[in-house]
């Protein structure tokens, strides 16, 4: 038995016993392969009977990314509940400006909040409920220093990452030996994006949404135009970055600067 197999069946065995006590699972699927993973090795750990998909829907997910969670929620016969933001990310941006290092504030509006919410009505369903999350703790050092399983502090509801111990082969490993259909956002951005946020984008990944989804990206370049004193939507490398610039020319972004990644400070998502 190799390093791959004596994971899948030491997750395995922990889901079986982690989520016994629980009356309702559900299954946080972002769109990504982790989550993805995290839903298959679950439904045919403890079946389907108890097991709910849940997708956060930011409002500003990749274009396309939506139906593929409807898909997969379908594949595996499963419910499918989506939380969305009481408010619209561009009509936020207008009032507050684009989300900073040091400011936020799309994660409290664009996931917390409706997160917290979909709790509340679930608690109110069930005696006891328990949230699955794809998390990795080899995605960033930030995450490394989560847990496996944690009562979550500000939704007050039990969270569980099966694949906390994974790594990125494990993943891949364990896709391609269920044969499990990987989202096609994939083959353009190189991940699914179900935020764009622009705290963790880098020219390069607006430079490619540009290119491959000019009609989305026009929302954030218009955005862009209505801040005050002429502030840009992305600060990189200390230097402001426009995306009307972009827009000109997007090949030169696309080419001069690296692709960024997953925001490493969501704990959950």
């Amino acid at each position: 038995m190799d390093d791959f197999e004596r994971c899948v069946l030491s997750t395995i065995k922990e889901i079986s016993v982690t989520t016994a006590p629980y009356e309702r699972i559900y299954v946080m699927f972002s769109g990504g392969k982790d989550s993805l993973v995290a839903l298959d090795i679950t439904i045919k750990t403890i079946g389907s009977e108890k097991v709910e998909v849940l997708y956060i829907d930011t409002g500003i997910a990749t274009p396309g990314l939506k139906d593929y969670v409807v898909d997969i929620a379908h594949r595996y016969g499963l419910k499918l509940n989506i939380a969305g933001p009481k408010y619209d990310f561009f009509k936020l941006v207008e009032r507050m400006g684009f989300p900073m290092i040091k400011y936020r504030w799309c994660k409290r509006y664009l996931k917390i909040e409706p997160l917290r919410d979909f709790v509340k009505q679930a608690k109110e369903r069930y005696r006891s409920i328990l949230l699955i999350t794809g998390l990795r703790k080899d995605e960033s050092w930030f995450k490394a220093k989560g847990s496996k399983f944690y009562r979550h502090p500000k939704l007050d509801v039990d969270v569980y990452a099966p694949l906390f111990e994974w790594n990125s082969d494990h993943i891949e490993k364990y896709i391609i030996t269920n044969n499990l259909p990987i989202n096609p956002l994939y083959k353009i951005y190189g991940k699914a994006y179900d935020c764009w946020c622009t705290v963790f984008k880098t020219p390069a990944d607006f430079a490619r949404l540009g290119i491959n989804h000019p009609q989305f990206f026009e929302k954030f370049v218009d955005a862009e135009r209505k801040l005050r004193k002429g502030g840009s939507a992305l600060y990189y490398s200390g230097q402001r970055i426009y995306l009307r610039d972009i827009q000109k020319d997007p090949h030169y972004y696309l080419h001069s600067f690296p692709q960024g990644g997953k925001c490493p400070l969501c704990k959950i998502f």
